[in-house]
């Protein structure tokens, strides 16, 4: 992709987006503390970088850190054994028996995968032995510092102008002219804290949405950094990295990250939460919602003092977890969860007093229209949503496809949704008794938001292509539907075919699919999942 494509692409969509601003409000934003735009991404927004080459255009080259180096020396096998993280001495001496094999055979710094190589050929069984945390404590312990030929630290290089996937490039460039509308020369903070190494994470996050344009910086807000700021315990930071985050040799990789993270803690929280109202937006990593929950809210589930900063900018991105975090607060229906783990079999099949798969207490609250989950269809979800609804008795829920993006424009002029990237977004309604109503937004749906409800704007409809022929579903009960996306499939069959009914299963429960009298069909868009479906009933039993 040439520079002055991808130019005229940013142009393009910067457009689009002040004619979708246009359309609901009439008139220019509002002031900035009155105005926001959530950008939720259903999953990684994965980019061509020097770390992840796979992402990238063909033969493409870019210089950076290609990959993480480890080696054996005498003395790290030293600081493990005397460092180790635990009470397991027996694990402890096989470790230190199996490494010290490993130095005899190889003296260099080798890849990761190299590393685990030699370690199953010695002792595949010690090393499935470890506890995660050994295991993580071991890896820390052994990585190696890669540096410039100008003896800087070697850092990912971000390219997205080189990716592979347009629908990611369309994310990208919807948050620059988002940023852009917000402000002429706008800035972002980064915070990789759903991560567990959030410093390793920080090169691809910051580099995400780093132009000439945009100032893109990483704001060090880990478990080690609230816990230092919040006790006036910053000379602390290096035990409260292991404590805290169960990290360990970080200043040896990471020295310039470790050296912001000790510069905020040092400058105090009202310093902190400065740097985010100067902020004009904010991106948050996927990774584990939990661990950035644990940078927002202390254990009593109060928020830190920076937290309504970052409730509050103008432009919010988050990206799977980052995503996922943003749903929280208050509605019509009470409080509104947050999704932590679980298939959708599993959440079927648990107790229904098992909350074990979602925290009542919330997310950071950008987003109060209910539940969001994401890899949604392609991890198949949808019943797992569907079940924590009624587990939280919360009526909305909303589930993010991957590489497709939730757009939420907020005025007090009013507000609407929109979806953009590849695939779409999932609104369900529960209804009580595992009854719900199922609505499917494309790429390219506008969505009005009126009367506590969420329906396809009559714009869209209008917009609607043609509907075209296809046969009729065949007259089965179609199985294992909660596998590899087959119930998008399903459903975008019956809106294709203009289909009344439909039946499938997975292992003992039967999903029935059913027109209703407000139930409607439109193609929105030529691609595989470009159907609009909304209001279709979703009925769920056992057998």
């Amino acid at each position: 992709m040439t520079h002055a494509f991808t130019h005229y692409r940013q142009q393009q969509l910067v457009r689009f987006l002040a004619v979708l601003l246009s359309i609901t409000f009439c008139a220019s934003l509002t002031a900035a503390e009155q105005s926001q735009t959530l950008i939720l991404v259903g999953s990684e927004l994965s980019s061509c970088s020097s770390l992840n080459m796979q992402q990238c255009d063909k033969n493409t080259q870019i210089a950076g850190k290609a990959e993480h180096l480890f080696s054996v020396t005498a003395e790290k096998v030293k600081k493990i054994t005397q460092q180790w993280p635990s009470t397991n001495q027996e694990v402890k001496s096989s470790t230190v028996k199996v490494l010290l094999a490993i130095k005899a055979k190889s003296s260099t710094s080798i890849t990761k995968p190299a590393l685990l190589w030699h370690w199953r050929d010695i002792d595949n069984t010690q090393l499935n032995s470890l506890s995660e945390q050994e295991y993580h404590f071991v890896m820390d312990m052994l990585e190696v510092p890669q540096l410039s030929s100008q003896g800087q630290r070697l850092a990912e290089q971000v390219n997205p102008s080189l990716n592979n996937e347009p629908a990611i490039n369309n994310i990208l460039q919807f948050i620059t002219g988002s940023l852009k509308v917000a402000n002429e020369q706008p800035s972002v903070l980064a915070i990789t804290a759903a991560s567990r190494d959030p410093y390793a994470a920080a090169d691809f996050t910051q580099g995400l949405l780093s132009t000439a344009s945009v100032n893109s910086q990483w704001l060090a807000l880990t478990p080690a950094l609230v816990k230092a700021i919040t006790t006036n315990t910053c000379e602390k930071l290096p035990q409260y990295r292991q404590s805290e985050m169960r990290l360990y040799n970080r200043e040896a990789i990471y020295p310039d990250r470790i050296q912001a993270e000790n510069t905020l803690c040092s400058n105090g929280v009202n310093s902190l939460v400065k740097l985010i109202n100067n902020s004009t937006g904010v991106i948050f990593n996927n990774g584990e919602q939990d661990l950035t929950r644990s940078v927002l809210f202390d254990e009593n589930n109060q928020a830190y003092p920076w937290t309504k900063a970052l409730q509050t900018r103008p432009v919010v991105i988050g990206s799977g977890a980052g995503a996922a975090i943003q749903s929280g607060g208050k509605n019509i229906s009470g409080n509104i969860a947050t999704i932590t783990k679980g298939s959708s079999l599993l959440a079927l099949q648990a107790d229904i007093n098992d909350s074990s798969m979602f925290n009542l207490a919330g997310g950071l609250a950008t987003f109060n229209y209910g539940m969001i989950d994401t890899h949604f269809s392609e991890q198949n979800r949808t019943l797992r949503l569907a079940t924590v609804l009624d587990k939280t008795q919360q009526k909305f829920g909303f589930g993010i496809d991957e590489a497709t993006a939730l757009v939420v424009i907020k005025s007090s002029a009013g507000n609407l949704i929109t979806v953009i990237g590849k695939s779409g977004v999932v609104y369900l309604k529960a209804k009580g008794n595992q009854h719900y109503n199922y609505s499917y937004w494309p790429v390219g749906s506008v969505i009005d938001i009126a009367n506590e409800d969420f329906t396809l704007s009559q714009r869209s409809i209008n917009k609607a292509l043609a509907s075209i022929k296809i046969p009729a579903l065949p007259l089965q009960r179609f199985g294992s539907i909660l596998t590899n996306a087959k119930l998008r499939s399903l459903i975008q069959a019956m809106c294709l075919s203009q289909e009344q009914s439909t039946v499938a299963q997975q292992d003992q429960f039967i999903l029935s699919l059913s027109v209703q009298a407000n139930t409607a069909y439109h193609r929105i868009n030529k691609d595989q999942y470009g159907c609009a479906i909304s209001h279709l009933e979703l009925a769920v039993s056992t057998f």
